[in-house]
């Protein structure tokens, strides 16, 4: 019995530690860190009320007629098995759940920012689960206990397209209303995409709220309360919407009380009241969803068992007993472990003390086996990769500071706890020319497994793209010489009110054989990084925008000109075994 579960227990563990990542890394799935606990609350809350189990069953909820039975009026059933091999194909399909998972779970190690491996990894561990109960209690316990198993899906980061489109959305709504609500207390501001222009400086929406952190919080909220007080089909779809119809709400109030504070105070006051204002809101969301929640759980009970108008008919109207469970006329409830070893048990009806699970042999080996391979294999891939030492070279920004148009451009809190980088710099100057430069330079230290999803989740088309400004086009990857260096640098135009931006982006990665920047496409980024074979490795992102250039040739040309003395080289080490070691070359 405890080998199979030890196997469950370290399959979920490996899963919620990937997924952690994601909830460390971004603050909107910060509620995730939560999930695992209300899941298993869930889970052992239904344990003393599971059906009795059956035998794994393969057979089809309605008869099946031969052709003698439209002669005869007689009606044959046949099991699937004889018709079909359902029980052959569904072990197989497992079988291959099993033998993908090793392959998913190296990609992974590296990509826990990646949905389609979140999603992928998710959903195999939450179908082999399901299929273990189905080999110990039958369809019964599959469909008594697949909430609390799935309900981990809820914690698990949404695709880029459907997250993207919904944040710049409720972002574009949210600040449109709060200009108007600004108005409204004759306070002057203006929108400019996703942020909000007052007398004391820019807002940012994602800086006052996103939208859809509230938004996915509030979805997991109700989908919790609707399980946790039993409530059918139509009340939790109704909670459903009022949940995320309180979350925009929310999202509404907190943008206009920072906003208020930025307008009165500054800029400043947003660091202040960020945190405080976003707990407050949030624990004030939970709390209305679970009134709501109980209030519609005591309506369905009132429907269902009508008023009680005397203390004889509360005493003599009978109770439904629960399955393993008795109560007492008036109260009914799970006994304590020892009032349930006093009671009588029916005829093939087993104890809820007695009853263990029992898996077939063979899955217990297969699982067993399998989950420590797959933890196995995943660590040989890495650690063989990262014996073999690799040259990096770490350089910085020199910023002309001596110029008299240079100035630094602070940082938020918030954009910190946003970025989570550990050495950061930002500036812009404008040239002789003219011209008007800004440049982002930010590094994220060795050992960290964060590291890399904080330098590949804030790249230009997201950023840019949040502030207002629409691409126009990617033209892909160039390589710029710079003291010896090929810095990668991936180029954008972007519109702006005045003249175009021109936007060089460069990815460089401690530790790789050769600098490639980014890809085509992030697929391939990110499975070129897990064939790669390491992990760990320090990031660090250069991001350079101009404007008052004609065109993209005439600012790469700018740019070439001036990355040799912009760029400085620190030093040159030799990487070995995930930033561990390192050795200084004289």
């Amino acid at each position: 019995m405890w080998l199979p579960l030890a196997a469950f227990a370290v399959l979920w563990a490996d899963l919620v530690r990937q997924l952690s990542y994601t909830w460390e890394t971004n603050e909107q799935y910060a509620y995730g860190w939560f999930v695992p606990f209300f899941a298993l609350g869930l889970f052992l809350k239904k344990w003393p009320s599971r059906p009795a189990p059956e035998p794994a069953q393969f057979r089809f909820p309605w008869p099946v007629k031969s052709s003698a039975s439209y002669f005869t009026g007689q009606h044959f059933s046949f099991s699937a098995f004889q018709l079909f091999p359902f029980p052959f194909l569904l072990s197989t399909f497992f079988f291959l759940l099993l033998l993908f998972l090793l392959p998913l779970r190296v990609v992974y190690e590296i990509n826990q920012d990646w949905p389609l491996c979140s999603w992928a990894m998710a959903l195999i561990v939450v179908a082999i689960s399901l299929y273990a109960v189905f080999l110990t209690g039958g369809l019964k316990w599959v469909s008594h206990f697949a909430f609390p198993v799935c309900f981990i899906l809820v914690a698990v980061q949404w695709p880029y397209r459907i997250e993207h489109g919904l944040t710049q959305g409720l972002m574009r709504v949210v600040a449109g209303i709060t200009v108007e609500l600004l108005g409204w207390f004759n306070i002057p501001a203006f929108q400019h995409g996703n942020l909000i222009e007052l007398a004391t400086g820019t807002v940012g929406v994602n800086e006052a709220c996103s939208g859809i952190r509230s938004f996915q919080s509030s979805l997991m909220a109700a989908l919790l309360m609707g399980e946790l007080y039993r409530l059918r089909l139509l009340p939790r779809a109704t909670l459903v919407v009022c949940g995320l119809t309180l979350g925009f709400s929310f999202n509404v109030v907190r943008t206009l009380l920072l906003s208020w504070q930025a307008n009165a105070h500054g800029l400043s006051a947003i660091d202040k009241w960020h945190d405080p204002a976003g707990m407050t809101i949030a624990v004030a969301c939970f709390f209305v969803l679970w009134a709501m929640a109980v209030w519609i759980s005591k309506r369905q009970e009132h429907r269902t068992t009508g008023p009680l108008t005397s203390p004889r008919e509360m005493t003599s109207r009978p109770v439904e007993s629960a399955p393993y469970s008795t109560g007492s006329p008036i109260s009914p409830g799970p006994l304590s472990p020892r009032e349930m070893a006093k009671q009588p048990i029916s005829p093939g009806q087993p104890s809820a003390l007695s009853l263990k699970p029992s898996f077939p042999l063979w899955f217990t080996l297969a699982l067993s086996g399998w989950v420590a391979l797959l933890l196995i294999g995943n660590e040989l891939w890495y650690r063989s990769h990262e014996l073999k030492p690799v040259e990096t070279a770490h350089w910085w920004v020199n910023y002309p500071t001596n110029s008299t148009s240079f100035r630094e451009v602070p940082i938020s809190q918030s954009a910190r706890k946003l970025l989570m980088y550990d050495d950061g710099l930002t500036a812009s100057w404008q040239e002789a020319d003219g011209s008007q430069w800004s440049v982002y330079c930010f590094r994220w230290r060795a050992g960290s497994p964060t590291a890399r999803m904080s330098a590949l989740g804030h790249r230009p088309e997201y950023c840019m793209t949040g502030s207002g400004h629409q691409m126009n086009a990617d033209l892909g990857t160039r390589y710029l010489p710079a003291n010896g260096l090929n810095l990668p640098f991936r180029t954008y135009i972007f519109d702006s009110p005045q003249q175009p931006l021109f936007v060089f982006f460069c990815l460089w990665q401690d530790g790789t054989e050769k600098q490639t920047g980014f890809a085509k496409t992030k697929y391939h980024d990110r499975l070129r990084s897990a064939l790669a074979g390491r992990r760990g490795l320090g990031q660090q992102t250069l991001e350079i925008i101009v404007n008052g250039y004609s065109n993209i040739d005439a600012a790469e040309q700018a740019v070439r000109k001036r990355l040799p003395v912009l760029i400085h080289i620190e030093s040159k080490r030799a990487i070995v075994g995930s930033q561990k070691s390192v050795v200084r070359n004289q």
